[in-house]
């Protein structure tokens, strides 16, 4: 995934454990902390839309 700075920390997008990347959504994931390509976290996923998940990392 991909990551950018924001105001409260860092917006990074990612996949879910059986996400296919050309054929599923993301997952958008604040952090407090830039994330590394390749780290995995454990999100909490606060809300949904039509395609992608939204979440805060609660761990690594």
């Amino acid at each position: 995934g991909r990551s950018q700075p924001n105001a409260g920390g860092t917006i990074a997008k990612g996949r879910t454990r059986g996400d296919a990347p050309e054929i599923d959504g993301v997952v958008h994931v604040a952090s407090r902390r830039p994330l590394r390509l390749g780290e995995i976290a454990t999100v909490r996923v606060e809300r949904a839309d039509e395609y992608d998940l939204h979440g805060t990392v609660v761990g690594f």
